[in-house]
Formats: structure tokens, C-alpha cells, sequence
């Protein structure tokens, strides 16, 4: 009797020191594996989660200008400096390309953009929950002035989120949707980067003229158009062949380089410059 009472007592405290394991265990079972920061807050998810749980797990109502949303990730940071790096490298070789081929319109153009690329407000989006918007430029959220909000409520916008994607793993920061106000449009060419603000009846050309575009360029004929939902577009520009484009409402208007002079080498640094133009904080 008292050998199975001692065994009982043996395995009775034996449980008992396995409980505190246990707990251990699903404590470390429990640590988040993504959290989320939201300006003053930080949320916590235990589990794989996806970008609508986030938005109802904060109680945001992602309406009006649901694009504007940006979920910031320390890769994409890491990965956006190094592109702005290289670019700025290639920006440097092609000035001094440029004025070895006696192009110094180029030259002084490509120097331009080096000196702005470093202030350009690019921030490491990691890109999800696009809505389904129309891809045309000319319908965008808030062009239609009778219906101002993109969505008008929180299941309307839920319902047409693309996917719901799962979120990364990792510490993210989001920046959470917002109404930005009045029309404007940026644009970024060698003469800097001007805010500046539109009408429905404003057209592209319109716009690079009030910034002064041709004034410093009069041979511009194309440019590219950059939307909030980061779609790129091309558009006809100069005078005997305008394509009357709108503005993207609070996108970009990006002042290309001229490379026809040049050879094959940097015929895609627009582009490059137009890839990192699509993680331009549209709340800055």
C-alpha cells in the first residue's frame, strides 16, 4: 500500500512540475507572429493573419481613399535603399556619359534627379490589399465629384478587397487610410518636385505647363503617370499630339529623361526611376 501511495505521490508531483513547462511552452507558443504598429498602437497576432482581420482588429473603416493605406515592412525598407542606391549610382555614370557624348541637357537633368533623390519621401510598402479600382487613370477614387468616397462602407470595401492577402511575418506599421483632401497632383521633373492643384477639367499638358515643364523643356511628348493604387501609365504630351490625359488624383506625373541620344545601355534607368517613384508616401 504505501509503495503505490509513493508512486502516486511520485507521479502526482511529477504532472505538477510538467504544468509550469506546459504553460512555458504556450507562452512561447503565444508571442506574436506578426505585429502590427498603428501610430501609438501595437497590435499582436498569434497566428498567420490577413489584412482585413487587421483593419477590424484596429476599427478602421478603410473608405474614401482606401489606396492612400501603406503596410511598412523593415525588407522592403532595406530593399528600397538599396534600389535608391544603385539608381543613384547609375544616375551618376549617366551625367558623366552624357556629357562625354556632348549632351549636357541630359547631363544637367540626370544631375538633377540626383540631388532630388535622396529627399523623395519613398517608404517600404509592401503593397497589399489593393482594391479592385478600375485601371484606367481617368476613373480613380474620388474623380467623380457626385460620389466623392470610394467605398461608403466598411463591408463594401471588405467585399472588394483583391484576395485579402496574409500578411508577412514580422514587426509592419501601417499607415491607415486617409481622406487627402482636395485634389492635387505631384510633379516630379528636373526642376524639382511641385504640389500642384486640379480641376476634372485640368489635363496632364495643362499641368506641366502651370509647373513650367516645357518652359525649361519645350521638346517633352511623353510622360508617365503614376496612380495611387502604384499603376503606371504612359501619356502623350506635346502640342500636336496631346492626349488630354487627366491628372491622377493624388498620384504622380514623372518628367522622364531623354535618352534618345544614348545607346541601349540606359534605356531603362526611366523606368527604374519610375519603379521607385510608385512607393512615394502618398501622405507625405
Amino acid at each position: 500500500m504505501k509503495t503505490t501511495l509513493l508512486s502516486l505521490t511520485i507521479a502526482a508531483w511529477s504532472v505538477l512540475a510538467a504544468v509550469p513547462s506546459a504553460l512555458a511552452q504556450q507562452a512561447n507558443e503565444a508571442e506574436p507572429v506578426t505585429q502590427v504598429i498603428i501610430e501609438q498602437n501595437v497590435l499582436g497576432f498569434t497566428q498567420p493573419t490577413r489584412l482585413l482581420n487587421l483593419y477590424q482588429a484596429a476599427e478602421l473603416s478603410p473608405n474614401a481613399y482606401w489606396p492612400s493605406s501603406r503596410l511598412i515592412s523593415a525588407e522592403q525598407t532595406d530593399k528600397l535603399k538599396q534600389r535608391r542606391s544603385y539608381v543613384l549610382g547609375q544616375l551618376s555614370e549617366l551625367e558623366q556619359s552624357a556629357i562625354i557624348e556632348g549632351d549636357n541637357a541630359l547631363a544637367e537633368a540626370a544631375a538633377a534627379y540626383a540631388d532630388q533623390l535622396p529627399s523623395w519621401p519613398l517608404i517600404g510598402a509592401e503593397w497589399v490589399g489593393l482594391t479592385k479600382i478600375d485601371d484606367r487613370l481617368e476613373v480613380q477614387s474620388g474623380v467623380q465629384v457626385e460620389r466623392p468616397s470610394l467605398y461608403s462602407s466598411f463591408n463594401d470595401a471588405a467585399a472588394n478587397l483583391q484576395a485579402n492577402p496574409q500578411l508577412p511575418a514580422g514587426t509592419l506599421q501601417l499607415l491607415p487610410p486617409k481622406n487627402l483632401g482636395p485634389w492635387q497632383v505631384t510633379v516630379v521633373s528636373p526642376l524639382g518636385v511641385q504640389q500642384v492643384a486640379f480641376s476634372s477639367e485640368d489635363t496632364v499638358r495643362g499641368i506641366l505647363k502651370e509647373a513650367g515643364v516645357f518652359a525649361a523643356d519645350y521638346d517633352v511628348a511623353e510622360v508617365t503617370l503614376i496612380s495611387l493604387t502604384g499603376l503606371s501609365s504612359r501619356t502623350t504630351v506635346a502640342y500636336y499630339n496631346d492626349a488630354k490625359a487627366m491628372p491622377p488624383v493624388h498620384g504622380i506625373i514623372f518628367v522622364d529623361l531623354d535618352l534618345s541620344a544614348m545607346d541601349a545601355k540606359w534605356q531603362r534607368i526611366n523606368a527604374q526611376l519610375g519603379a521607385l517613384l510608385s512607393y512615394w508616401n502618398p501622405q507625405s
